[in-house]
């Protein structure tokens, strides 16, 4: 189980730095807000607080320590 969990935040953050890199001219980087439980409705909203106008998305994510949100922008 514990594997599995490693290996799907091991893909997650991939897949944001593939973002990142592929999109470089729309994201201007990535960062996560502990958030437990986070839900999707809570975790936008936080994202659009940090980020502003510069909000392009946000996810929820389970990592070894809880759930987080991951904010692009």
């Amino acid at each position: 189980m514990e594997g599995k969990r490693g290996m799907a935040v091991v893909t997650l953050v991939a897949l944001v730095l593939g973002l990142m890199i592929l999109g470089a001219n729309h994201a201007e980087g990535a960062f996560s807000i502990q958030l437990n439980p986070c839900t999707l409705a809570q975790c936008i909203a936080e994202c659009k607080k940090a980020l502003q106008e510069k909000y392009l998305s946000a996810t929820c994510a389970t990592g070894s320590q809880g759930k987080f949100c991951i904010c692009l922008g």
